[in-house]
């Protein structure tokens, strides 16, 4: 109703004018009733001047002239031309008083004015149904029926209008009213038609982009998604396309508060009707088939923000991006690009943030097409927006990787930063993303181009607050690419990292761990072998201030320890090993380890001064490597060779302390053997037989000694403790002997032939006897062991055990009667000459010749002792001659024998064996035939030579 609103707009006007006419015509009939005339009718009046007043407004109000109008109807009013214009003007006057009261007092009921401006249409049309205006009225009547919320009569009476005037001029706006009724009633199909017939009438119309507004809202209702599309094209179109076709059409800023409204609306009932269909797809597909609008932008970034209302963030950021994708080179495409970002963020997918981030990056990236003749100062946005993209994406890789740990992942954000540098080289930041990037290579395993990266924020970055620790990480990289470099190479980098180290230290002296730095460069140099630089090196880092912790002086004088040793420069060595080990802490292993090392090199300067010669301060080297190494077998070593040394020098009493200490501290060591038997050695070489003696019979007990060893260490300790005096002790050595080593048997006769003997000297006459008979018995058992030398030992232990038999035969007396004594001298006789007889059968020439002699002198005695027997008592002269002749004859065989058994033993003088026994012999023959043995010297000689 707008049309017919612009026109009533005029109405008050007219209304005051009427109501003037009116005015005029009351005062009129009264000045002619005064005047006692005839009343006169309206027609009269144009008959009559109207006096005026000129310069005086006429006050009038709508009430006034409704009340004038009221007051005309009810006076006889005989023509209908005027009445039916007077209703007329009295409907439209309480239609639009009750209007402009609802719109001033915002009044929601019926209106009673708008009932009274119905009634008085609805009377003018039953009283005068031929009224030329009747199509007015009918409009009229519709607003006033629409006015008081009778939609159904207010169309009911549209629809007639159009059934009696359907040429009427006022179509367009008689349909778009029918239209509104419509779609209000929710008669979409039918609003349609009515919108659809406003524009047919063309563009022209008031009512035309309202319509096609409408028609669009009419299909929407319907579920025509598509269909709808075209209509609200239409009023974009009508708004923003711009004139000609060319341009980027009008902004929406431009356009009056109405008409921005409308086009706002538009924009989100499209976007409503995208997703009802395919979202995106479905509005890319539209402006494609409408050549590409100038509001493309528009509708997608309304689509965006309509998803975003809704929560589908994802939705939201493909409709922005969606238009930035298809125009990557329109200004209007960067907020959309920018806001499917803050999509993202607004649900919050982070990754789909850096996506779109990272398209947006690569869009607007400086070396890309868009800026084609622009410039950075034009769209400082994107500038900006570019370094917040380049620093995120950046960071967030960076994250990622640190999550995963991967070096492949470190390397993407690498390029990032390396992005983000290329594009802003005077970002006041750039130290610090080239610190991170630099961490990102060295997790990336780049190590080469980490050093380049943190050498150049430590090196060329004035004022950069974290140079020291660029520094610091370049050295860590540096190690990192060492450890997988090999030969050449590896040795070429480990001097570049030595250089950088010393570089570090000297730039960055107050960092914690410069220090430390000086110290593991010189252990850099020092394993690869370059000694006296090490040296310099450590001693660097002890002069180092601020001073290095214990820990790493420790490490710095082990190298100079260790590279002094190496070339043989023991003694500094030695310094300075005394001082790490000062260092070292009580219980920490590695003191344990330094003082082994520190007692390397006493004993390496031991072995120096032994090979020099300097026997006594070698000794002295290795005593104190002795008390100094932790480790029992280097210990052990030490305090052996001090020994050794002192027994090669002869330093009995030396060696003995350091033996014995040796003993003493390393009882399980494997050379207590050597031990034992130097030791032995230099007891006895010092005139100590009795320790002698008890180290000799260690070595005996020794079972990891050899037999042959052992046995003869058994008969040095019995002769060392018989030399010394413990001769009781030396016989129990011996007869041990005996007892472990029947074999050799030559040996052990001899050992018993020893105990006979020690046995005789101790006058323990029954042990000496079992003695010898132990040797004659161990002889006869020896079978193919037995040797000349047991056979003489056996037969001289025979000779020796009949001597108790021969002194017994001696000593027995020959006494009256004599048949007694003699029977018991015989018997004696008997087993002197049995035992002599067996000791002559071993056929050992001394021996034979005593057994041949003692035999012979047995026989002389027994003769003699005949002759020198007791007579028998009261014998005569003659009884005693008598038996005197008796008892020569029985002593003459006895003599014979004796005489024999000599020439016996003077006979072996002709096989070459004249010992004391064959002289004795020679003798007693002398005596006993002196004719023939008795000679002078000089024939015995030659009896002897004769023999």
């Amino acid at each position: 109703m707008s049309g017919r609103a612009s026109r009533g707009a005029k109405l008050p006007h007219l209304h005051a004018a009427v109501a003037s006419i009116v005015a005029v015509a009351a005062l009129a009939s009264g000045w002619a009733a005064a005047q006692g005339t005839a009343p006169r009718t309206i027609g009269d009046l144009p008959k009559r001047p109207v006096p005026v007043e000129r310069g005086r407004a006429l006050q009038a109000t709508p009430a006034q002239a409704i009340e004038n109008y009221r007051r005309y109807l009810e006076a006889d009013t005989r023509d209908p031309e005027l009445r039916a214009e007077a209703l007329r003007r009295l409907g439209d006057l309480n239609l639009e008083a009750g209007e402009a009261e609802r719109i001033d007092r915002e009044v929601s009921s019926v209106d009673s004015q708008a009932r009274e401006a119905i009634r008085f249409y609805t009377t003018l049309l039953t009283e005068y149904p031929d009224y030329v205006r009747s199509d007015q009225v009918l409009y009229q009547l519709a607003r006033a029926y629409e006015t008081t919320a009778q939609p159904e009569q207010a169309l009911a009476t549209l629809d007639e209008l159009l059934k009696r005037f359907p040429a009427t001029p006022e179509l367009d706006e008689i349909e778009f009213r029918r239209g509104e009724l419509l779609f209000s009633a929710g008669r979409y199909p039918e609003a349609e038609q009515a919108y659809a017939r406003v524009l047919a009438q063309g563009t022209s119309g008031g009512f035309h982009l309202q319509s096609l507004y409408k028609h669009g809202w009419s299909r929407f209702k319907q579920g025509l998604n598509e269909e709808c599309l075209g209509s609200f094209a239409g009023v974009l179109d009508a708004k923003l396309q711009p004139s000609g076709g060319a341009g980027d059409g009008v902004a929406i800023d431009a356009l009056s508060r109405a008409d921005r409204e409308l086009v706002e609306d538009t924009l989100r009932v499209m976007s409503v009707t995208f997703t009802y269909l395919d979202g995106t797809d479905s509005l890319g597909r539209f402006v494609a088939e409408r050549g590409q609008p100038s509001y493309s932008h528009l509708l997608y970034d309304s689509l965006g923000n309509l998803y975003v209302e809704k929560q589908r963030y994802q939705d939201a950021a493909v409709a922005y991006r969606a238009y930035a994708d298809l125009n990557p080179l329109d200004v209007r495409a960067i907020p959309l690009a920018r806001r499917s970002i803050e999509a993202y963020g607004q649900g919050g997918f982070s990754e789909l943030v850096i996506d779109g981030r990272r398209d947006y990056v690569a869009r607007y990236r400086f070396d890309g097409p868009f800026w084609q003749g622009r410039t950075r100062e034009q769209f400082p946005e994107v500038v900006q927006e570019l370094r917040t993209g380049y620093r995120d994406l950046a960071t967030w890789y960076h994250a990622a990787a640190q999550r995963s740990a991967k070096p492949a992942d470190f390397l993407v954000a690498a390029g990032w930063y390396r992005d983000y540098l290329a594009a802003f080289p005077d970002e006041p930041t750039r130290a610090d993303t080239r610190y991170l990037l630099a961490e990102t290579l060295l997790a990336g395993e780049q190590y080469p181009e980490a050093v380049a990266q943190f050498e150049t924020v430590a090196y060329d970055a004035p004022g950069f607050p974290r140079a020291a620790e660029a520094g610091y990480a370049s050295l860590v990289a540096y190690q990192r690419e060492r450890e997988r470099l090999a030969g050449d190479p590896q040795r070429a980098w480990h001097e570049r990292q030595i250089a950088a180290s010393t570089r570090f230290a000297d730039s960055f002296p107050a960092h914690p761990d410069a220090g430390g730095v000086r110290v593991r460069a010189a252990q850099d140099v020092f394993a690869l072998g370059d000694l006296p630089r090490a040296i310099t090196l450590a001693e660097a880092a002890l002069a180092h201030r601020p001073a290095i912790d214990p820990a790493r002086q420790r490490i710095a004088w082990s190298i100079i320890g260790q590279s002094y040793f190496d070339q043989g420069v023991f003694d500094k060595a030695e310094s300075a090993y005394a001082r790490a080990v000062e260092l070292a802490p009580a219980r920490d292993p590695i003191r344990t380890d330094l003082s082994g090392r520190l007692a390397g090199s006493m004993y390496r300067q031991g072995e120096a001064l032994r090979a020099a010669g300097s026997g006594a301060a070698a000794v002295a080297a290795f005593s104190k490597a002795a008390d100094t190494a932790p480790d029992p077998e280097v210990r052990a070593t030490a305090l052996y060779d001090a020994a050794a040394l002192q027994v090669t020098m002869q330093d009995w009493a030396g060696a003995i302390v350091s033996l014995e200490e040796y003993r003493r501290r390393h009882p399980r060591d494997a050379r207590q053997a050597d031990v034992r038997r130097n030791l032995a050695v230099a007891y006895k070489e010092a005139g100590r037989p009795i320790d002698a003696a008890r180290e000799f019979e260690r070595i005996a007990n020794a079972e990891t000694e050899e037999p042959a060893l052992r046995r003869e260490a058994l008969l040095t300790a019995a002769d060392l403790f018989i030399d010394g005096g413990y001769v009781t002790r030396g016989r129990g050595v011996l007869e041990r002997y005996v007892k472990e080593y029947p074999a050799p048997l030559a040996d052990a006769i001899e050992v018993r032939q020893r105990l006979a003997e020690l046995a005789g000297g101790a006058r323990d006459e029954d042990a000496r006897r079992r003695w010898l008979r132990d040797v004659i018995r161990a002889d006869a058992d020896a079978g193919a062991a037995r040797s000349d030398r047991t056979r003489t030992l056996a037969a001289r232990a025979q000779l020796a055990l009949t001597e108790p038999a021969r002194d017994s035969f001696r000593a027995i007396k020959l006494v009256a009667p004599l048949r007694r004594s003699l029977d018991a001298k015989r018997r004696a006789l008997d087993k002197a000459l049995a035992g002599y007889r067996t000791a002559a059968e071993y056929r050992v020439a001394d021996v034979a010749t005593r057994a041949t002699y003692e035999m012979a002198d047995l026989y002389r005695r027994l003769g003699q002792d005949l002759l020198a027997s007791e007579r028998p008592p009261r014998l005569s002269a003659e009884e005693r001659e008598q038996y005197d002749l008796l008892l020569e004859e029985q002593a003459f065989p006895f003599e014979e024998q004796a005489i024999e058994l000599h020439e016996l033993n003077l006979g072996r003088a002709r096989e070459g064996f004249f010992d004391d026994a064959v002289r004795t012999s020679l003798a007693e023959l002398a005596a006993l035939k002196p004719a023939r043995y008795g000679k002078t010297e000089q024939q015995a000689d030659r009896i002897v030579a004769a023999a």
